[in-house]
């Protein structure tokens, strides 16, 4: 099937976003809207959303991916990123792709919160795809820390990084680790949310198996796909194959 691929530039807030909207020949009714999570552009850790996009355009899926505000070739400020980019990014792709009639949103690690409280107050999206969901950790007797949306800095990351190798120490000497908490917004806007939702994780290890496993108890019609020895930020092209091929197995499916 013959694919265009058009480079958009639309705008949010004032600022001008950047993004890629790969368009089949002949597009299917239902789209896909990559929502890049914290750590990652449009085109995804080793070029995993590049290459998702084309797969689902070969079938007649049309796909947008875009920088978020203040990231990648995007201008803004991150932390004023709420869901008004993803909105944007959203009434865009409705106007390069007419025959679309509704949308799911493929969201990896932290942007599964964001993806989830945006989807629920927009009618045109019927599906969200989690792809090894991120939600805070906490252990027993300890708050849930705040929601948060938007590109994090470099110090963040590492912090997040140092505070995941502490986890794992802590099960290794056989002290307490700390269980996910989905947050009550986030609980309220899965539980709300008509669409369909697809849990893809990485099989027993994952660190965030405990997550998917928690959102899939918010939601009535989830479904959980895990890739064993999988890591989903796709460094092997045969685990990048097989998050492509759930996603789009899932698509086809309803």
């Amino acid at each position: 099937m013959k694919i265009e691929q058009r480079a958009l530039r639309f705008h949010c807030a004032g600022n001008a976003l950047i993004g890629i909207v790969d368009v089949p020949e002949r597009p299917l009714a239902r789209g896909m809207l990559i929502l890049a999570d914290s750590s990652q552009y449009r085109s995804g850790s080793h070029r995993q959303f590049t290459l998702l996009s084309r797969l689902l355009a070969a079938r007649g899926v049309a796909v947008l991916r875009f920088d978020r505000l203040g990231a990648g070739d995007s201008e803004g400020i991150p932390a004023l990123q709420g869901g008004e980019d993803i909105g944007a990014a959203m009434k865009e792709f409705f106007i390069h792709v007419p025959e679309m009639k509704e949308s799911v949103i493929l969201a990896p690690g932290d942007a599964a919160s964001g993806a989830a409280l945006y989807a629920v107050g927009d009618a045109r999206v019927t599906g969200l795809a989690l792809l090894d969901p991120l939600l805070p950790q906490v252990a027993a007797g300890v708050q849930s820390p705040a929601l948060h949306y938007g590109p994090r800095s470099a110090a963040d990351r590492l912090l997040r990084r140092a505070a995941a190798f502490r986890r794992a120490a802590s099960r290794v000497v056989g002290r307490e680790t700390p269980t996910p908490s989905v947050p009550p917004a986030l609980a309220q806007a899965l539980g709300g949310f008509g669409g369909r939702v697809l849990l893809v994780c990485g099989g027993a290890g994952s660190p965030n198996l405990d997550a998917a496993r928690a959102l899939e108890g918010q939601h009535p019609r989830s479904r959980r796909v895990e890739i064993a020895h999988a890591s989903l930020d796709a460094r092997r092209s045969a685990w990048r194959d097989a998050v492509a091929f759930a996603c789009a197995g899932w698509l086809g499916s309803w």
